[in-house]
């Protein structure tokens, strides 16, 4: 193909008289595979520091992403111009980046070259006789609908949270079929109006953003779009594409036009000036050289073309009489109009001689500029941020829109954020939709259609919005994106025995899918935040870290959520999940949790709701795994300091250095590397790099056979940009490793399967979108199958070997239930295929009630004190799998207020207000919402008429006296401000005479609850909370609850003798192995807890003599209490000091 570039006369005469700017605009960064030059705004002196640093070259990654981390804009969510080309920029440029943070700059030629080579051949490719077994599909989201969560008996709608579509257009010859192209980089099409979308040529990989689409006027099997420095072609409606350009000649089209008069005649507004070819594509001529924002083809003059350019800083229209081969500029356009980000045009058949630009102009202001003859005499229209025109410069090119009614030259639509309108030719613009307006559009406004008939199609962040009576009446808008393709999954979990399936998506915020709601997908809130997570074990429960405490998700997609629950810690997700951390879960008690946070390993016992730090590593932790085989192995990798394992659940660590000193993986790979353990043996592990680099680790994985000490170079002959691996079981001791890869410096996406024993890879990747950047994968056992989320959303195919042999595991919330009347909840962990398997319990000694013991997951009641041994067997095919836990839970008596050995939470029905010095003066804010048993409501000093200063005061009558042992503060769920830092707590039996504080100290500020313990225990019926300080210094003051433990017995007193001189633990303090002195001679149960209340561990003693030893070796210096149980309901404690 032949590219023909010229330069008209009369721009080389004006190029020699431009001064060079002061600060370049782009950098080679810019040119990186990923980026849209067109979305970065002007240079200015009034940016933040960080943002300058995107205009030098080199740069540190490392330092600009700390700056920017710190920064105001990033605190406040900042939607500005500079903030969003900053995230294009980093999710770019991060490939590339080394272990130093220098950015090493790839052969750009050798990247389009190959990525060209791939695109030819994708329509050609033979399907492999390995990829036959795959054959990937669309799991979702297919389509998003509102979240019901007021319980409406009306069905909610269908909303546009679903898809960022850069560009779209419609069919001038059947408005039925339109094509849009999403800023993942996939081209979706459908042909009844969008009520079903299909994704097209999913094996062609268009390389990025598809910023530009339009469709031949007469036959719509012809369309071109714009996507990765590159114009791609269809003239078969989309089932095969052609890359136009040849390598070396390449742009990035912001707009494309087709004359049509001449239908061969292509006109492309690119980032380095305006194209144009008569020959449909195969060659270009290059008719301006300097960035161009928009291209408008005069209605009723072919000849007569208009073009939106930057000259030295200021915007420029600039017109051609002669079809678009050479350009002058509008010499009555104002000269002086700053170009800050970008612009567009607009024209109309309404009035052919009628003219709009709107210009991103300094000051955050856009400026609307008219002519109605057809350029010459133009005249401000309207100046945005003024009352006329509410407009701003949003976050620049990135989401603007102008267009102009084809059949009323008084209707205009503009946009940035927020989508406006004009009735009246410009003098007055009503907020549409976005961050105003009646209309539920998603904000960001990337592309819009006017139709003669009336209909007006609009494309968001979102996806498709389609309204009949151009944004007239609510009732005539709809969201069309049924099976539109490109979510980009930036969190993804999935359920173990249930379909629920969530994550984070950039853009859309949080997302819910189950096989329960499809083809519905629920939005569940939130923004960009690489999140989403399910709590496992319990019936739907979800989390995400942006919206606080987690959900109970409904029973339908149609039905109102079934409540809230306190989950307070979430794991490292760095780089817009491109370097993820994770939770895990232990195989047996899903109520254990461990993750990585900031430097720390934490652990939950109770479901997310109070965390211990396990570990400090000095460095960020990020990818965990926990081995299924043996629970007390973890293995975790740390930012700058690499692999480590762990032998006794999380108490200690030991560095496993071979993987990155040289020989397998290097020094890049700390805190980069993602792990698979075998599901047959600890020691057996995986390892690949999370996100591979250009450099020599193309394609590195690595397998160790011993625990991390030794490694094998398991890559085979692959050359791929890995990013996860994914492990099943096949028959005994044998499994199958997946690897899923990335499309990257111009490689396609592919997934990879190697069994234990094979000498190489072999791809699996039938029909899987050759575009993705997958986030994660994971398989879903218990349907057989295996799934990847990532740009393309989530896809699934069937297990390789989808009857492999199973490992079963019991599991349940807890091994310890302090009630043994509570109702305990056994479920199946096993990694099995449930298609034709049946389940049997067995518990020992009898509970008092089980459900039904041939279930996956009954419901139990153990009745009696003691300590129950659990064995689950499973059979499948005929065959037999059993598991037996000996010791799986041990339980006690209940807690209650005549048991001052177990005492209980105190009820809050009869508490009272005796005094609070400030508080909000009506719902939400008012003192007795601190006592109300609901953590989504708070008591909140004044804040909506001014505020009170510090300290601030609430005293309560807890409407009885009792003997009170903790104390705990659960601060506002829903986000920092109020909660309380410095404080005193008062306790007394008369409310005139409060004494000295029983407690004084800072609360830490976190979601979770913050307990204090009165050891020995005290009487009192009044309590008094003075705030000394907040967590952020301001002036107001929050709580969700309180709430105490105690009992009845005000003269319960444990004699001194059970703590010193019968149960005396020795030595003191202890290094480890402790001794205990036992009453008698028999059976006990026995619990060990930290000073906060904690259980740190349990057991069991049957001692015909009479004293016992604990090995403590494992846990920190510090005091701790060891409850023993006798089989007649007895409770003894020791106290222990760990030296």
């Amino acid at each position: 193909m032949k590219q023909n570039i010229f330069t008209t006369l009369f721009l080389c005469l004006c190029l020699t008289v431009i001064p060079a700017p002061a600060q370049p605009k782009f950098t080679p960064y810019d040119d990186l595979p990923g980026m849209i030059k067109s979305y970065k705004p002007a240079y200015n002196e009034n940016l933040p520091s960080w943002a300058k640093m995107l205009y030098d070259y080199p740069v540190n990654f490392f330092e600009i992403a700390e700056a920017w981390e710190k920064s105001a804009e990033r605190k406040n969510d900042d939607h500005s111009a500079i903030s969003r080309y900053f995230k294009i920029w980093s999710r770019a440029v991060q490939p590339f980046v080394m272990d130093d943070g220098t950015i090493r700059m790839p052969d750009l030629n050798e990247y389009y070259n190959r990525l060209k080579t791939a695109q030819l051949e994708a329509s050609e490719k033979a399907s492999h006789e390995e990829n036959l077994r795959s054959g990937w599909t669309f799991l979702g989201p297919k389509e998003t609908f509102w979240l019901n969560e007021s319980g409406s008996s009306q069905p909610p709608k269908s909303c546009p949270w679903q898809v960022n579509v850069y560009s779209f257009d419609v069919s001038a010859s059947n408005n039925n079929i339109l094509y849009c192209g999403t800023e993942t980089g996939f081209v979706n099409k459908t042909t009844n109006k969008g009520l079903s979308w299909q994704l097209l040529a999913q094996g062609y990989n268009f390389g990025g953003g598809v910023t530009a689409t339009v469709i031949h006027p007469s036959n719509p099997d012809i369309v071109y779009v714009a996507a990765g420095n590159q114009v791609h072609k269809t003239t078969d409606g989309g089932n095969s594409w052609t890359p136009l350009l040849e390598t070396g000649f390449l742009f990035y089209a912001n707009r494309l036009k087709i004359d049509p008069s001449n239908p061969e005649k292509v006109l492309a507004a690119a980032d380095n000036g305006v194209y144009v070819s008569t020959d449909g594509g195969l060659n270009w001529n290059r008719s301006w050289e300097l960035q161009s924002w928009d291209v408008e083809i005069k209605p009723n003059n072919p000849n007569t073309i208009y073009a939106l350019t930057t000259v030295s800083g200021k915007f420029s229209v600039i017109i051609s009489t002669d079809g678009g081969f050479s350009f002058m500029p509008d010499p009555d356009f104002p000269n002086n109009i700053a170009d800050e980000s970008g612009g567009l045009l607009a024209v109309t058949p309404a009035n052919p001689d009628l003219i709009l630009a709107v210009m991103l102009s300094s000051d955050y202001t856009p400026l609307l500029y008219k002519s109605t003859t057809g350029g010459n005499n133009w005249g401000l229209l309207a100046t945005g941020q003024t009352s006329a025109f509410l407009m701003n410069n949003g976050q620049g090119y990135f989401d603007l829109i102008l267009e102009i009614s084809p059949t009323n030259q008084n209707l205009i639509f503009a946009g940035t954020t927020t989508l406006y309108r004009t009735v009246n030719g410009g003098s007055l613009f009503t907020a549409i939709g976005g961050y105003s307006g009646a209309f539920s559009i998603h904000p960001d406004i990337q592309d819009m259609k006017l139709l003669p008939n009336g209909e007006t199609w609009v494309s968001t962040d979102g996806g498709m919005t389609l309204t009949s009576d151009n944004f007239s009446v609510t009732t005539n808008y709809f969201a069309r994106n049924n099976g539109l393709i490109g979510s980009d999954m930036w969190g993804f979990d999935q359920g173990w025995n249930e379909d629920v399936v969530v994550g984070g998506r950039y853009h859309n915020g949080n997302t819910a899918l189950a096989d329960f709601y499809q083809p519905k997908a629920l939005r569940m809130g939130g923004a960009e935040s690489p999140t989403g997570w399910i709590i496992q074990g319990k019936s739907r429960h979800v989390a995400f870290d942006d919206l606080g405490n987690g959900w109970i998700l409904p029973q339908t997609a149609e039905g109102q959520p079934e409540g809230r629950f306190l989950f307070t810690k979430y794991p490292n997700m760095d780089e817009y999940g491109g370097r993820r951390g994770n939770m895990v879960f232990h195989p047996n008690y899903y109520g254990t949790i461990f993750l990585g946070e900031g430097n720390g390993f934490w652990k939950s016992t109770d479901m997310g709701v109070t965390w211990d730090l396990l570990n400090d590593f000095g460095n960020r932790v990020r990818y965990l795994q926990i081995s299924y085989s043996n629970p007390l192995v973890l293995y975790a990798d740390v930012v700058n300091k690499g692999l480590y394992r762990s032998d006794d659940g999380g108490q200690t660590w030991t560095l496993k250095p071979t993987l990155t000193g040289g020989q397998y993986g290097t020094s890049y790979w700390k805190g980069k590397t993602f792990i698979a353990i075998s599901p047959w043996n600890e020691n057996v592990i995986y390892a690949c790099l999370q996100n591979g680099t250009w450099s020599a680790d193309l394609g590195k994985t690595f397998r160790s056979n011993d625990g991390g000490d030794t490694w094998e170079d398991w890559s085979g002959s692959l050359s791929e940009y890995t990013k996860c691996l994914a492990i099943q079981p096949t028959v005994e001791g044998q499994e199958i490793v997946y690897l899923f890869t990335n499309a990257t410096n111009g490689h396609l996406a592919k997934v990879f399967i190697r069994e234990t024993g094979a000498t190489d890879w072999q791809e699996f990747d039938e029909d899987y979108p050759a575009g993705m950047h997958v986030n994660m994968a994971l398989p879903f056992f218990r349907d057989g199958k295996i799934r990847s989320a990532g740009n393309a959303g989530v896809w699934e195919s069937a297990l390789a070997d989808p009857d492999f042999t199973p490992i079963v595991n019991p599991w349940v919330e807890k091994p310890f239930y302090d009630c043994m009347t509570d109702t305990v909840f056994f479920d199946d962990h096993s990694i099995l295929n449930h298609e034709g398997a049946t389940w049997h319990w067995e518990i020992n000694p009898a509970p008092e009630f089980i459900s039904d013991a041939n279930v996956r997951h009954p419901k139990v009641v153990l009745g009696n004190p003691g300590i129950y041994d659990v064995s689950l067997t499973v059979t499948k095919n005929r065959n037999i799998y059993t598991r037996t836990i000996p010791g799986m839970v041990t339980t006690t008596t209940c807690p209650s207020l005549e048991d001052c050995n177990n005492p209980a939470q105190l009820p809050k029905d009869i508490w009272t207000l005796l005094y609070v010095d400030s508080q909000e003066t009506s719902y939400p804010g008012l003192a007795i919402m601190s006592f109300d048993n609901d953590p989504a409501t708070i008591w909140h000093t004044r804040w909506s008429n001014g505020t009170d200063p510090y300290p601030h005061e609430i005293q309560v009558d807890l409407g009885e006296m009792y003997k009170l042992y903790s104390f705990t503060l659960l601060n506002r769920q829903d986000g920092e401000n109020g909660r309380i830092k410095e404080y005193e707590l008062y306790i007394t039996d008369n409310p005139f005479e409060w004494g000295t504080p029983v407690s004084t100290g800072e609360f830490v500020n976190t979601a979770a609850p913050q307990s204090l313990f009165f050891e020995n225990g005290m009487n009192g019926r009044y309590f008094r909370l003075v705030a000394l300080s907040e967590v952020n210094g301001n002036d107001w003051a929050s709580v969700a609850e309180f709430s105490f433990v105690g009992c009845n017995d005000l003269t319960f007193d444990i004699p001194q003798n059970q703590y010193s001189d019968v149960l005396q633990a020795f030595p003191v303090p202890a290094k480890g192995l402790i001794t205990i002195p036992l009453p008698e001679a028999g059976s006990f149960v026995y619990t060990i807890h930290s000073f906060d209340g904690k259980q740190m561990g349990q057991g069991s003693i049957e001692n015909p003599e009479t004293k016992f030893s604990i090995d403590l070796s494992g846990f920190r210096p510090g005091l701790y209490f060891v409850r023993l149980f006798d089989s007649t309901g007895r409770t003894f404690r020791v106290k222990v000091l760990i030296g």
